[in-house]
């Protein structure tokens, strides 16, 4: 995360990002890239603290593993869901309406998936790294 952070910036963004490298030349001068990177900067650094964050509490207090794998899972796949909202902001084009409704299927897929994933991991019997 700390590295799609620190090499992405205005001028690569257009290229980079996902659905904005297939995008008309026209479309592209409508979006914010400059704005757009600091909400894809801040998404992927915070994710990467969360992350950090999380080993250092499990290495010097937790000791739970499961506990960290599922804390984990959650960070990594709700840390991404401010980038459906947020980016929005700055980007005007209209979009289909398969478009717009695969982003909700992938959003609902993060949050509901990541929050199975974690708790599957929770409650599962015996250690996770044997």
């Amino acid at each position: 995360m700390v590295f799609w952070g620190g090499i992405l910036n205005e001028e690569n963004a257009s290229s980079l990002l996902s659905g904005y490298n297939t995008m008309s030349d026209e479309k592209k001068k409508n979006v914010d890239f400059k704005r757009i990177t600091k909400i894809y900067k801040k998404v992927f650094y915070g994710t990467a603290m969360g992350a950090v964050l999380i080993g250092l509490l499990d290495f010097f207090f937790l000791k739970d593993e499961k506990l960290s794998a599922a804390l984990l899972i959650l960070v990594f796949c709700w840390g991404m869901t401010p980038l459906f909202f947020v980016g929005k902001n700055y980007d005007p084009n209209l979009f289909p309406k398969w478009q717009k409704t695969l982003n909700y299927f992938i959003l609902a897929l993060m949050v509901f998936g990541g929050l199975f994933g974690a708790i599957m991991v929770y409650m599962s019997e015996g250690n996770l790294f044997e």
